[in-house]
């Protein structure tokens, strides 16, 4: 064995398979990898094409040479690699490419490490498209799997318990296009890319025991070219309940080349996935804009989105019933108008075929309406798809064909919704991007629009281009094809109107940071949990959908939607209703918990525009939950926000209504209200009822308050002389 290591971690490497043989957390007296018949061989996995196109993987081959390095680092090199499942030595699978990875550990007490890899193709015939690295198998944290939580960066982030058996159950094995598959060694596999399916590119395993111990492994890719990347997770399932995590990068290394990787992060630590979000803020700061939006834009509350001028082929709007429709929106305070369904055809149909249909009036007529919205105090955000083309469109033989995605065999992707299908366009397709800035620059021309939603931008699953005619150099730079779009459309817009904004739907850290909002979703069923996301960038606006669920039965409709509600309300996020259409007869109590939360919302923009998201740090209420079932809602759910110059703002969700409980709430830092007789405080809550009072903080400078018996409430914490109102 080679080992490195420092005063909190130590990880040993097999000299001959180059297999990660163990991980140690010295402070919390754990191994790390529990299953060693899981860790298997070295670290990576490539994916090669062949002269033909052919694709195989290879594995590495025995270790040419090892050693410890000075300076707590250690290298391991394969002179070649054999073809995945050809290891016996008489197999003819053997590749002259030769790889050499290393792993730093820095002096000190911090649990880090940092691993790399470089690897040469010494072939005639090969190129390399994938490297898979590092993938670290047979993981379990303390004593019991099932004390595990994954927090994975699918979207806005999930909080997956015990996902040694939930990533290989049923559930996850069916989730759409974030699912997890079987391999042929009886491994169970979930890999997302970034950017898009994946927002981040770090995840966090931990747990938290009975006995008060907790451990934690942050893994994370540092990579500042934020290169096409898969971010995975493994278990061998409920029966040998071990977990894998690790990282593959789409990346060409030709007949003769050589490449290097960029850093890849293994910290172990005694927290929680704060830790990991903490640790990838640290580094990706400065590689990101994180500056806030506008003014005007950080004090809205809600947005209504209407899909329905034309849906399913059937005209429920015109055009010239906007005005009406932005009335009914003005009497509960939204002035964001989202106009969608209104192309060629409507809702998903006809891509990229941005045109006024005729079926629901002219173009003077839609342009009449948002001109009526700009004149009443509002305005209006309209709806592109900027990656689907439609099949059955006239011009896809002509056009769409040569913009999409290919895949290493010249075939296209083609995604289905509804009853159309569509190619995949390559963002790094130059023309493309010109039409997306032209049709945008356009609408806000043609129409007076003041914000563009880039549809699916940050949600559907980004994919490797082997097309020569793009632009990208190389398949794995979609990233960089996105972000040279949204800033060809966002440098459009900005000279046309200085007001304008994007939007994007659900994330990505690169994305997100030119864009006024990201209407975030993921499917309730899949352990969402937008604290990460929030808790990482809480420069970065979330949009919710608070619209009651197309849900038959009443009972559970209801109980969705005071969960979608409260859940928007503590994370700070704006409202997504579409008002009216979307509440039946039936939801009339309803539609009145939505106005009353709305103007609670209100009440709170001030704060939350200028406060600084904390999560629950710094708070401490009772958690329980209402029964059993795995979506029931928290007994309390809450979140603190900082902000400027010492108030803190607690936003409260209690579903049940529940009186008696308190809520202890710490100061902006450490001793800030140590011994402070007199903290202000401001309490308002669904009904509409304000109140001021004036607390005494404790020794430990935190105050404790009694939780409102109200579905919702918020508190502003702020020493007397200071100012309360926002």
């Amino acid at each position: 064995m080679l080992s490195v290591g420092n005063e909190r971690i130590r990880i040993e490497i097999d000299d001959l398979s180059g297999g990660v043989a163990q991980i140690q957390d010295l402070a919390a007296r754990d191994d790390v990898i529990k299953y060693a018949s899981a860790a298997g061989g070295a670290p990576f996995e490539i994916v090669c094409l062949d002269g033909q196109g052919r694709r195989a993987s290879y594995v590495a081959g025995p270790v040419a040479g090892g050693r410890a390095l000075a300076g707590n680092a250690l290298y391991m090199h394969h002179d070649h690699v054999v073809r995945a499942g050809c290891e016996s030595p008489d197999c003819a699978g053997r590749a002259d490419i030769s790889c050499r990875w290393q792993v730093d550990v820095p002096t000190g007490p911090d649990g880090a490490s940092s691993w790399s890899i470089s690897i040469d193709n010494n072939t005639d015939d090969l190129t390399v498209v994938e490297v898979l690295f590092p993938m670290v198998r047979g993981i379990q944290l303390g004593p019991d799997s099932a004390d595990e939580v994954l927090v994975f960066p699918h979207h806005a982030g999930e909080k997956i318990v015990n996902p040694a058996d939930a990533i290989a159950s049923d559930r996850y094995m069916r989730f759409w296009r974030a699912g997890t598959a079987l391999g042929a060694n009886g491994v169970y596999h979930r890999e997302i890319n970034y950017c898009g399916l994946a927002s981040m590119t770090w995840m966090d395993l931990y747990a938290s025991p009975s006995d008060g111990r907790s451990f934690g492994l942050y893994m994370a890719s540092h990579d500042p070219s934020f290169v096409l990347t898969g971010v995975r997770s493994e278990t061998g399932g409920p029966n040998a309940p071990w977990c894998g995590l690790g990282f593959r990068k789409y990346v060409p290394v030709r007949r003769g080349e050589s490449w290097e990787s960029a850093p890849f992060a293994l910290e172990v630590h005694d927290g929680d996935w704060h830790f990991g979000a903490r640790r990838y803020r640290q580094w990706i700061r400065g590689r990101i804009d994180l500056s806030a939006v506008p003014e005007d834009l950080a004090m809205q509350s809600s947005m209504c989105p209407r899909y329905d001028f034309k849906n399913g082929q059937a005209v429920h709007h015109r055009y010239d019933e906007i005005p009406r429709m932005y009335e009914q929106a003005r009497a509960e305070g939204i002035t964001h108008f989202f106009i969608s369904g209104w192309n060629r055809q409507g809702f998903d149909t006809d891509y990229p075929e941005f045109v006024p249909d005729m079926e629901l009036g002219g173009a003077w007529d839609l342009a009449q309406g948002c001109e009526y919205v700009r004149d009443h105090g509002g305005f209006s955000t309209f709806y592109i798809n900027v990656r689907l083309f439609d099949l059955e469109s006239d011009f896809f033989p002509t056009l769409g064909r040569s913009w999409s995605i290919k895949n290493h065999d010249n075939s296209m992707f083609r995604e289905t919704y509804g009853p159309r299908s569509f190619a995949v366009i390559c963002p790094d397709c130059g023309k493309w991007r010109k039409w997306v800035a032209d049709t945008a620059g356009w609408m806000v021309k043609a129409f007076g629009a003041r914000g563009i939603y880039l549809d699916q931008l940050g949600s559907a699953e980004p994919f490797p281009c082997y097309d020569t005619g793009h632009a990208h150099a190389h398949h794995g730079l979609y990233n960089q094809g996105y972000l040279k779009m949204i800033r060809q459309v966002r440098d459009r817009l900005l000279a046309l109107d200085p007001s304008s904004f994007l939007m994007v739907e659900n994330c990505g850290d690169i994305y997100s940071q030119h864009v006024y909002a990201n209407l975030t979703w993921n499917g309730s069923l899949y352990d969402e949990f937008f604290n990460v996301y929030k808790y990482t960038f809480p420069e970065f606006i979330q949009v919710n959908m608070v619209n009651p669920r197309r849900i038959a039965d009443k009972a559970e409709r209801s109980s969705w939607f005071y969960r979608d509600v409260a859940r928007a309300f503590v994370l700070g996020s704006v409202f997504w209703s579409e008002l009216g259409d979307r509440f039946g007869e039936e939801d009339g109590d309803l539609l009145d918990h939505f106005r009353a939360a709305l103007r609670l919302r209100q009440h709170a923009a001030a704060y939350i525009a200028r406060g600084v998201y904390q999560d629950d740090l710094g708070l401490e209420f009772e958690r329980g939950a209402d029964d059993s079932s795995p979506t029931a809602p928290p007994a309390i759910a809450a979140s603190r926000w900082l902000l400027p110059d010492g108030p803190v703002l607690t936003l409260i969700s209690n579903p049940r209504q529940l009186s008696g409980l308190e809520i202890r709430i710490d100061g902006p830092e450490e001793g800030a209200w140590t011994d402070c007789a007199n903290v202000g405080i401001t309490c308002r809550t669904l009904c509409g009822e304000q109140t001021e009072s004036v607390v005494p903080a404790d020794g430990n400078g935190r105050v404790t308050l009694e939780i409102p018996a109200s579905g919702l409430s918020f508190f502003a914490v702020c020493p007397r002389g200071g100012e309360t109102d926002a």
